[in-house]
């Protein structure tokens, strides 16, 4: 009761307080988007005092100031059993919308199963679930690693005879018996990339399932597309290149004229350019001092949206922290573990730690980011997980990583 109580007068706190208030949905999510408890929670506005948050339930309504002046801080400690890890955020009140998503990398809401089955026609490649991936060989797939329960889906991807077959099931419940699924012939649409540029495509299907649809190394590429009719309109084709500092992502919803079969898409990869720093005390979390995001040298037409952080102890504890462009500064220090329940963030003395850094910046807002699902897997790992949504949009990301001694 008593964690019931909090949470319905943080909800009437924000309703009776009049205009001087908006109220944010916070929700903590798993890689598909489900409910996750964490084991510690707490939220700040300004520079205020830390103030802990029920931790029996996954989403929490905060009653923040009005206004694009005020600043606010939320942060979790993730439900994992294995090594400690924890989210956070900080951003002004104007970057986001009403609801905010925050993901929990390591963690899961359902368990997973294997799954087996078969294909027609009988192709060679590969079939994909929204947790894993396994070969086919000759129409036959088994242990393909999917999560359990209702509303599960499973695509495949492979070639016979010169020509490349794609489908998928259609929502299933997993664990199930074996699964035959029914291929069509694929279009075609041509990529181009920065020549000598690591790139790929992908498609992101409503339920998460990734497909991966090419991989090469830079320059003109024929993609294989399925039917505009095998896809909802809300799934997505993502064409990805990276250079060494930085990386572009291109995300097009199915019926969007640049992702019709016959087309071409052009990915430039502007030269970006990232360089954080960082001191700190034993006991505290570090103060960061950032290249301006006006300095990493995003394309035209984009609008900066922020850093991302990324501290780990290997194997013992890691800490992902965004910090939206209005509520930056250089130099930055987020002061996490001062919150209730939060003094683990802090890695041991004398331990070895890894810094990865990242700045963003995009053709939509922050705020159309964090309200949407995330993907389940990582674009690119310690790098981009606080805006791998399932959104279409263009994002750049310019980076940075260092190794110390804390």
């Amino acid at each position: 009761m008593r964690k019931t109580g909090l949470f319905l007068a943080l909800g009437l706190l924000s309703a009776c307080s009049g205009p001087s208030t908006t109220s944010l949905t916070v929700k903590l999510v798993d890689g598909l988007g489900e409910p996750l408890q964490p084991q510690a929670a707490a939220w700040r506005v300004g520079n205020g005092p830390w103030n802990a948050l029920p931790t029996g339930q996954s989403s929490w309504v905060l009653p923040l100031p009005a206004g694009s002046g005020a600043t606010f801080a939320v942060g979790f400690q993730c439900p994992s059993t294995g090594p400690l890890s924890y989210v956070s955020l900080e951003a002004k009140r104007n970057e986001v919308g009403n609801t905010l998503l925050l993901r929990c990398p390591l963690d899961w809401n359902s368990p997973t199963g294997a799954v087996s089955g078969s294909t027609n026609p009988a192709v060679n490649g590969a079939v994909f679930s929204a947790r894993g991936q396994a070969a086919l060989n000759g129409g036959a797939f088994s242990g393909l690693t999917a999560p359990v329960g209702a509303g599960r889906e499973v695509a495949a991807l492979g070639s016979l005879g010169g020509t490349t077959y794609f489908g998928r099931s259609g929502l299933i419940n997993i664990p199930s018996g074996p699964i035959n699924l029914s291929l069509s012939s694929t279009l075609t649409l041509t990529t181009i990339t920065p020549t000598g540029l690591p790139s790929r495509a992908h498609l992101h299907l409503d339920t998460g399932v990734r497909v991966d649809l090419a991989f090469w190394g830079g320059g003109s590429q024929t993609v294989p597309r399925p039917a505009p009719s095998a896809l909802a309109a809300s799934e997505l084709l993502e064409i990805y290149a990276e250079d060494a500092p930085g990386l572009a992502i291109l995300r097009l919803a199915n019926p969007n004229p640049l992702a019709a079969p016959g087309s071409t898409v052009s990915l430039p990869v502007p030269p970006l350019s990232l360089s954080v720093g960082e001191s700190h005390t034993p006991t505290a979390l570090p103060t960061f001092t950032f290249t301006g995001l006006g300095n990493v040298g995003f394309s035209a037409g984009l609008n900066p949206l922020g850093y991302a952080l990324f501290l780990a102890e290997p194997g013992v504890r890691y800490w992902r922290h965004f910090v939206g462009a209005g509520a930056a500064s250089s130099p930055y220090t987020f002061n996490l573990e001062q919150a209730p329940g939060f003094l683990g963030v802090v890695p041991s003395p004398g331990s070895s730690v890894q810094l990865c850094a990242s700045a963003f910046a995009s053709d939509q807002s922050l705020a159309s980011f964090l309200a949407s699902r995330p993907l389940p897997l990582e674009s690119c790992i310690c790098y981009t997980l606080f805006l791998d949504r399932h959104h279409p949009g263009r994002l750049e990301v310019g980076k940075d990583a260092l190794s110390f001694t804390w």
